[in-house]
C-alpha cells in the first residue's frame, strides 16, 4: 500500500453526489421547458380572448361584426405580435359572428 493511496470506495460518495446533481439539473431543465410551453399556450389564449372581446364590443357599439382583422386593429386597439402569432379570421356572413383562431408561429423571441 502506498502512503497517499485512497482507500477503496471513497470515490463512491463523490460519484453519487455528481449523479444526484446531474439528475437535479435535468429535472430543473424539464420543468423550465414545461413552464415555457404552458406560458406560450396561455399567451395565445389571451390574444384570442382579446380578439373575441373586440368582436363583441364592435357588434354592441356599431350593430355589425368587424369586416376584417385590420378593422379590429385600427378601431379597437388590439395589437397582435405577428412574428409570434398567426391569426385566422373567417367571416361567414355579415350577421354571423366571425371565427377567430390564434396559432403560435415558429419565429419571434
Amino acid at each position: 500500500m502506498h502512503l497517499y493511496e485512497r482507500p477503496r470506495g471513497q470515490n463512491r460518495g463523490i460519484l453519487f453526489a455528481v449523479a444526484v446533481f446531474a439528475m437535479l439539473a435535468v429535472l430543473f431543465l424539464i420543468a423550465l421547458v414545461s413552464t415555457a410551453r404552458r406560458s406560450d399556450a396561455r399567451e395565445a389564449e389571451m390574444v384570442s380572448a382579446a380578439l373575441q372581446r373586440a368582436i363583441v364590443t364592435c357588434y354592441a357599439v356599431e350593430g355589425k361584426y368587424p369586416p376584417s382583422l385590420s378593422y379590429i386593429y385600427d378601431n379597437y386597439g388590439v395589437r397582435v405580435d405577428e412574428s409570434r402569432y398567426t391569426v385566422f379570421y373567417d367571416v361567414i356572413a355579415a350577421n354571423m359572428k366571425p371565427s377567430v383562431r390564434v396559432m403560435r408561429t415558429g419565429g419571434g423571441s
